[in-house]
């Protein structure tokens, strides 16, 4: 369960982040992936270059970077976001086809391309394949928005039926069922405003709302996959206009307050507390990541660009998590 955003302020400068609800940590840090790191792909087990700079939080299992959310040097965003019971990889390899298992696709997208152009075209060759990263840790069941910094997006799936790519005109995510099924379910709300609605007259009676906010009565406001697309496409469809950048990491941070999970909330099946373990934002022009978790509320920012990023390592920042708070006295 996860919720991603796209918003951009007046300075042009387009911001994109999510919201990582899980069960549990995954050993996950903010990470720098230089221009000159290689790996070991698990499926062609060739060496992966990274042609441009990557910045995101991950973590690193046997030497091999597995990406949650990251952009790159040249502005261009990727967020992996649960799709569980739709979700399809091949079995096997797909000759005539660059195949690479779905923790790696994050990886693919943002060390080679510029442009959300540029992987529609490149993603026609592309294939998913069943390869785990190792016996211990369980393929994961994604879809994924992918943003550059002019703020055009698309959303990736790939179930049983077809690889889909589908343009993102809401600049929202969450996860299943499928994207066009969310664009489509959107109408049932198209009546909700942040207007106050005026009083009406029935038969004799005059009828006023009983408070603010009545205009969005009928929002959904559970955390149900569905519910948390029509709550953030609503409040990104009707947020006020941005004056600066500063305000921008300001108002998305607030918005993905708007979907998050805290605990008690909702468990899981097997009896786990679900909750929002951080929320992302990513300001594209500038290359600078913000990231907050739950146990720490300051935002920490960390600028891709005063980093060698002609390295050959990872740089692993720390994932902070003891509460900083300013005391005033």
């Amino acid at each position: 369960m996860c919720t991603s955003l796209s918003i951009k302020s007046n300075e042009g400068h387009n911001f994109f982040g999510r919201n990582m609800d899980l069960a549990y940590d995954f050993n996950q840090s903010v990470l720098i992936i230089p221009r000159n790191h290689q790996f070991k792909d698990k499926v062609t087990k060739d060496m992966v270059k990274t042609k441009y700079a990557i910045i995101g939080i991950g973590a690193i299992i046997d030497n091999h970077p597995a990406i949650a959310d990251a952009m790159n040097e040249k502005g261009l965003a990727c967020a992996g976001l649960n799709f569980d019971g739709y979700s399809y990889v091949e079995e096997e390899i797909v000759p005539g086809k660059k195949n690479i298992a779905p923790y790696d696709f994050i990886h693919w997208v943002l060390a080679n391309h510029e442009t959300v152009d540029e992987v529609k075209d490149a993603i026609k060759d592309l294939e998913l394949v069943k390869v785990p990263i190792n016996e211990k840790t369980p393929l994961p069941t994604l879809h994924w928005m992918i943003v550059d910094k002019t703020g055009k997006s698309i959303v990736v799936e790939k179930t049983k039926e077809k690889f889909a790519v589908h343009d993102n005109t809401v600049g929202v995510m969450t996860n299943n069922p499928t994207f066009d099924w969310h664009i489509t379910n959107l109408n049932e709300y198209m009546y909700i405003t942040p207007n106050h609605p005026k009083d009406v007259k029935w038969s004799n009676q005059e009828l006023t709302p009983l408070g603010v906010g009545a205009g969005t009565l009928g929002i959904p406001g559970d955390f149900e996959s569905v519910s948390r697309f029509v709550r953030i496409a609503y409040i990104r469809a009707h947020m006020p206009s941005i004056e600066n950048d500063t305000t921008a990491v300001t108002q998305f941070f607030h918005m993905l307050d708007y979907v998050k999970m805290v605990k008690g909330g909702v468990i899981t099946r097997d009896g786990m507390e679900d909750l929002t373990r951080y929320s992302s934002c990513m300001d594209q022009e500038k290359g600078i990541y913000y990231y907050r978790n739950y146990n720490n509320n300051r935002i920490n920012a960390i600028d891709m660009h005063k980093e060698d990023l002609d390295a050959t390592e990872i740089k692993v920042f720390p994932y902070l998590e003891t509460q900083d708070i300013n005391y005033q006295n």
